[in-house]
């Protein structure tokens, strides 16, 4: 992959009330052959202690969204993660 491609994807994370959550969402998600990966969730956002989120292209937002609320894992909180400076600044979008 070239980097001009990856300096114009924009990264979002999913936060679930579970790990276990983001794990079945991840696999679900693999077996429409979307490989998305499951991250330790950031002390920046993370109010309950540690825990693990969803990684994901921002294009898949409202679809991270929907299927989680149909198979009983709703998206507790999402944010946009947007790089300055080199610095990861996380925007909370829902």
């Amino acid at each position: 992959m070239n980097n001009t491609y990856m300096e114009d994807v924009v990264d979002c994370i999913a936060i679930y009330d579970s790990g276990n959550y983001a794990y079945r969402m991840r696999h679900v998600f693999e077996q429409r052959g979307l490989y998305f990966e499951v991250i330790a969730t950031p002390c920046k956002v993370s109010k309950t202690g540690c825990g693990y989120s969803l990684l994901f292209p921002y294009g898949y937002l409202q679809q991270v969204i929907s299927l989680s609320q149909t198979y009983g894992c709703p998206v507790r909180e999402a944010y946009k993660i947007e790089v300055y400076n080199g610095r990861k600044n996380y925007i909370r979008i829902k």
